[in-house]
């Protein structure tokens, strides 16, 4: 694997004229598509993931619909080993923490959504992952033992400013400056193992300097990024360790 300077700004990415192109029209294309979707969501319905049949629940992030569950999901299946233990942070209906527990890791799923606990309960009940999962309704890390560590510690954050008024807006609405992002990377270097890592999937609708600033703050290192550009958007896979030396990663 290459090693690559950091003078790549991989969060100044420039967006393909295409996209930029299709992104003049998302508005409308949303207006016409989103009660479609939301017309679907309110069934309830089973739907199918890379192989997996996850039931859905209109209170939860849909992990078919919205494309960052599945992009996450995928890039996470390769790199975790057999034992290793995955956190999957505001896992929602459970689809990276089941794909990790297939690869028989050992997950700890987290929402602070209790619908999406429940939901999530149930879908992995339904891949009958033999002791292999766990879940628990917590804000971040709040309930978590101080004492567990993490081989990796996964986290498809809010993608939005503004504040969540209903736990299930937790999933959209990260505080006006991003403050649920703070919060996490100012706790997660404590679940972590000696080599674990912090992958987060992150979007260009979002401020990615301002992020990229935030890791800094917290002591994390940039040690891979991964790019996939998706309609109208880019989606950024952010590798991070804890601990100096973040201008230099690689690129997998």
């Amino acid at each position: 694997m290459e090693k690559i300077a950091a003078k790549a700004l991989w969060f100044q990415a420039r967006m393909p004229v295409s996209m930029r192109f299709r992104r003049k029209f998302r508005p409308l294309l949303f207006r016409f598509v989103m009660p479609i979707l939301q017309y679907r969501r309110k069934k309830n319905a089973d739907t199918e993931v890379d192989g997996l049949t996850l039931r859905t629940k209109l209170e939860v992030f849909h992990p078919n619909y919205f494309f960052s569950s599945k992009i996450l999901g995928r890039y996470l299946a390769p790199r975790v080993a057999a034992n290793q233990k995955v956190l999957d942070m505001g896992t929602g209906a459970g689809l990276i923490g089941i794909i990790a527990a297939k690869r028989g890791a050992q997950v700890l799923a987290v929402d602070i959504n209790p619908t999406a606990v429940a939901l999530t309960t149930e879908n992995a009940r339904r891949h009958a992952l033999n002791g292999r999962w766990r879940c628990l309704e917590s804000d971040l890390f709040t309930r978590l033992d101080p004492m567990e560590k993490f081989d990796w510690i996964v986290f498809n954050p809010p993608y939005f400013a503004g504040s969540a008024q209903r736990p299930e807006e937790a999933a959209w609405y990260a505080g006006e400056n991003y403050e649920t992002i703070d919060r996490f990377l100012e706790q997660a270097k404590n679940f972590l193992t000696a080599i674990g890592k912090v992958v987060l999937i992150l979007s260009s609708d979002m401020p990615l300097a301002l992020l990229q600033d935030k890791f800094q703050r917290f002591d994390y290192r940039l040690a891979a990024h991964e790019s996939k550009s998706h309609l109208f958007e880019i989606f950024h896979l952010v590798q991070l360790q804890a601990g100096e030396g973040q201008f230099e990663f690689r690129r997998d």
